[in-house]
């Protein structure tokens, strides 16, 4: 056995003993192949068989083709696994666990379910050309794949988002590599995973870091404030957050109004807010890109931004705003065609 297969192999045991409970025990009782096969025992004498195959590296485009044993529930060993890779192992059945701490293990026999979080970033990427899937152009081409449903090509996307054609085309690459949309070769985007898109952007983007925002006090509460703004000359604005979150799969009571504008200062002056550093009620932000009013929605005299952008802001945001994005995900799995577009100009 190669000397570096074998020291992860030693590496993942020493790290599954520190995991299991002080007498339970784990060790290797075979080899077939690439595989190693691991006897996990419980303190009562119950034991069970794991296979585990281990490896430097693994792209999330090299979890969907790996062998891994039939009818059985794998152990995935690498350096570190990407949200995506996790996500196709989980898919496929298989157990995980890399060395920053991302662990997830299922096992029937004896019984055991261990989850842990790690590292969401490579902590020794290799130096790539590849362009990064963080600031506002990323995130607005994240989530105009996210909302609007294939196909279309790296023109088309360009042309909306009024960007060059060859970052869309290599933005395209990446995302291809990943396993979160399918593009045929030198063609349109096929298809677009939605849920792991919009996860990917949450990874570098987050609601107070990512705007420019400023805290308030609205003297007669959010909902009033809200309610009010249709009637007045502002400018550009929507609401975004909890707001939104709660009108479709409400958590609780929203306590705050978070409302993206082009004039903070025009908007805060004609609603009578009061600035404040604590005790605030109302959330101004200035936008990370135009796009956060793309498909913006009216109800009412309310115009609120698009459920994947109230998504987005609900799951990187503070106090209980990420339990109502998780909330709002739910929503959307279950009512795809009531929010995702159909072009990219609808």
């Amino acid at each position: 056995m190669p000397a570096a297969r074998r020291r992860r192999i030693d590496a993942t045991i020493a790290q599954l003993r520190a995991l299991l409970p002080p007498d339970w025990s784990v060790g290797p009782i075979g080899q077939e192949g690439d595989v190693t096969v691991l006897r996990i025992a419980d303190a009562g004498g119950a034991e069970g068989a794991l296979p585990l195959l281990t490896t430097d590296q693994l792209e999330p485009r090299d979890v969907r083709g790996m062998w891994l044993p039939p009818d059985e529930s794998a152990l995935v060993s690498a350096g570190w696994l990407s949200e995506r890779s996790r996500d196709l192992l989980r898919e496929r059945g298989a157990s995980y666990i890399d060395r920053t701490g991302n662990v997830e293990i299922r096992l029937a026999r004896p019984g055991l379910y261990i989850r842990t979080e790690g590292a969401n970033r490579d902590p020794n990427p290799k130096p790539s050309k590849a362009p990064s899937l963080r600031g506002p152009r990323a995130w607005a081409l994240l989530r105009t794949l996210a909302e609007v449903r294939p196909p279309y090509t790296a023109g088309d996307l360009a042309s909306v988002l009024g960007v060059d054609d060859g970052y869309v085309s290599r933005m395209l690459q990446v995302l291809a590599d990943e396993l979160v949309i399918e593009r045929a070769p030198r063609g349109p985007v096929t298809s677009a995973e939605w849920e792991p898109l919009l996860r990917k952007m949450t990874s570098t983007y987050s609601l107070l870091d990512a705007n420019t925002t400023s805290t308030w006090i609205a003297a007669a509460g959010p909902d009033r404030l809200v309610d009010d703004l249709s009637g007045l000359r502002v400018g550009r604005w929507a609401v975004t957050g909890s707001l939104v979150a709660s009108a479709v799969s409400p958590v609780a009571a929203p306590e705050m109004a978070v409302i993206y504008t082009d004039d903070v200062e025009r908007l805060a002056k004609a609603a009578r807010l009061l600035p404040a550093k604590t005790g605030a009620n109302v959330v101004l932000a200035e936008p990370y890109d135009p796009i956060v009013f793309e498909r913006a929605r009216d109800t009412d005299g309310v115009r609120s931004v698009s459920i994947a952008q109230a998504a987005i802001d609900c799951l990187t945001g503070p106090g209980r705003m990420p339990a109502e994005g998780e909330a709002l995900l739910t929503w959307m799995r279950r009512n795809e065609p009531r929010w995702r577009a159909t072009g990219l100009t609808a």
